[in-house]
């Protein structure tokens, strides 16, 4: 019933308009005892969409549009397997659930198109990767930025252990050789020591690691890697590295990868090592696109005024569009409904630039050119500017 989070979704979501639509969002706890309160607190947003629904739309159909929450609310199976947060979305003929690798706030809106701002916010921002911990036979899958890491379910096609990736065609476990591939010493991460049993039998295990890592690479691949486009980062022991990288055609793969103790992950640790990988990276990529900004701002290409934006936005102007990453936090949109401002202008730009084919990234709010809520690139000069 539910998917992952891509670009494909929100655009799939951005043909919805004109209609009356639902979107709930709320954080979902993943461990036991906590995941009993998911439906608890599920069925509390959805006792609210519903009050939202009878006093913006009286005249819709309340029962049509609020039967696919009350569906998934006492569905017991899709309570057992949470993921960190939970994005829901209603309309005629339509019904969507999104499992979000990051946190939300829990909030619910009617209005007449699905409210996207935290899917922008989570999909497009320069902060996001993937973290691949592999051991020389299983895997776990994370998603993390700056601040949090959180672990990912894998898609059903994604083999967790070697002997679901080989079965019959695994190396018996009695094999005289060091049955994992490794002597004890490699087991700490050392270099290679091979136990006795003969370089025939030895190759024949290393042999399994190498057919276990190439149905992971083109697993992980196919079904997390494309969908979300995000750059991957190896956590493993060097010779698991080495081996790994032989076979992999994953293009997302960085080169560098982190070193980790995977029989007891610390996951902050995990953490600190990826963003200290990434940081260099998602700074320059920053400095790259102010730098283009300045340089397109000279040639008056470039605007971070939002009144010019929203010219720009109507006759397809905008080649990328900067937007701060707290101002498309959903949990800071009512201070922007105490303001004078039009409180879905922002939004409604970034659709719009979407839709046209422009480029969207979502940088710390302190970047942004004149501390602007949002800066635009332009892609072509106006007739008749100088």
């Amino acid at each position: 019933m539910s998917e992952q989070l891509n670009r494909n979704t929100i655009n799939e979501l951005m043909k919805i308009k004109d209609t009356v639509c639902l979107s709930l969002y709320m954080p979902t706890h993943r461990s036991f005892p906590q995941r009993n309160e998911n439906p608890i607190l599920f069925k509390n947003l959805v006792a609210q969409l519903s009050e939202k629904l009878q006093q913006q739309y009286p005249d819709a159909d309340h029962a049509k549009l609020m039967q696919g929450f009350e569906k998934l609310q006492d569905d017991e199976e899709f309570w057992q397997h949470p993921q960190n947060s939970l994005a829901v979305f209603a309309a005629d003929g339509f019904f969507k659930v999104l499992q979000l690798e990051q946190p939300v706030a829990g909030r619910t809106f009617v209005c007449d198109h699905p409210y996207i701002s935290p899917l922008i916010r989570l999909s497009q921002t320069t902060e996001n990767y993937q973290v691949l911990c592999l051991s020389r036979d299983s895997i776990r899958l994370f998603a993390g930025n700056r601040d949090t890491i959180n672990e990912i379910s894998l898609h059903p096609d994604v083999p967790t252990t070697k002997e679901q990736a080989l079965g019959h065609q695994l190396t018996p476990s009695d094999q005289t050789g060091y049955h994992q591939g490794f002597g004890a010493t490699s087991d700490r991460g050392d270099p290679y020591a091979h136990e006795s049993g003969g370089n025939d039998k030895q190759q024949e295990i290393d042999i399994d690691r190498q057919r276990y890592f190439r149905a992971v690479d083109k697993a992980i691949t196919e079904h997390h890697s494309q969908p979300s486009e995000l750059p991957l980062i190896l956590a493993a022991l060097p010779e698991n590295q080495g081996f790994f990288r032989e076979v992999s055609h994953n293009p997302n793969l960085l080169a560098d990868g982190v070193t980790v103790d995977l029989s007891d992950l610390d996951t902050n640790k995990l953490r600190q090592q990826c963003w200290q990988l990434m940081a260099e990276s998602y700074q320059q990529k920053i400095d790259d696109m102010l730098q283009q900004y300045n340089q397109s701002a000279n040639q008056g290409l470039a605007s971070n005024k939002l009144a010019d934006i929203e010219q720009a936005a109507k006759i397809g102007r905008i080649a990328t569009l900067l937007v701060g990453k707290d101002r498309l936090d959903v949990a800071k949109v009512d201070k922007y409904h105490a303001s004078n401002e039009h409180p879905d202008l922002l939004e409604e730009l970034v659709l719009k630039v979407i839709q046209q084919g422009g480029d969207v990234m979502v940088i710390p709010a302190e970047r942004l050119p004149d501390q602007s809520e949002a800066a635009a690139i332009y892609r072509f000069e106006l007739a008749g500017t100088e």
